[in-house]
């Protein structure tokens, strides 16, 4: 299928019980994904967003405060990257699948951060602009759960270093 909003709808028509979901990238222009959400043909109750760090929470508040804030807010299953150290040419690499502040990762584990001490300020960055859900990519397998109670116990904490 040429798009995934077909395969949706091709879904809904099978199965009314799934709950299905779409896809929407914060940086891109925000009015033009509310448009895609918002579409008749979207066919979804909820979407992903691409990988958001609090280093660039600014995008994805433009993208809460466009003409639809309240159904992105409820609907969003923001994406968050762990990203385990500052190692540049891991950073490099994954610049190629998405937006990474290879900068400013650098600078905040070198001034002591760990990485579920990043993760945690990017979770709270969004919080702080209306997200709700969140998927964590990158965690370690055989670590993940500890990993991520580490990262919710961070993102909690309101007195937590910013």
């Amino acid at each position: 299928m040429e798009h995934a909003w077909q395969l949706r709808q091709l879904l809904r028509q099978r199965d009314h019980t799934i709950a299905l979901g779409g896809w929407a990238n914060p940086y891109a222009d925000p009015e033009r994904q509310v448009d895609y959400l918002q579409a008749e043909n979207f066919h979804a109750e909820f979407f992903l967003t691409q990988v958001v760090s609090h280093h660039r929470v600014r995008r994805r508040r433009n993208s809460s405060r466009s003409r639809t804030a309240a159904a992105w807010r409820c609907r969003a299953c923001t994406g968050v990257f762990f990203y385990r150290s500052a190692n540049r040419r891991t950073l490099e690499s994954l610049r190629s699948f998405l937006p990474v502040p290879i900068e400013e990762l650098t600078a905040e584990f070198a001034a002591g951060a760990t990485a579920e001490d990043v993760c945690a300020r990017t979770i709270r960055a969004l919080m702080a602009v209306g997200a709700r859900h969140f998927y964590i990519s990158n965690l370690p397998i055989g670590r993940a759960q500890r990993v991520l109670a580490a990262i919710l116990e961070k993102a909690a904490d309101p007195s937590a270093n910013d």
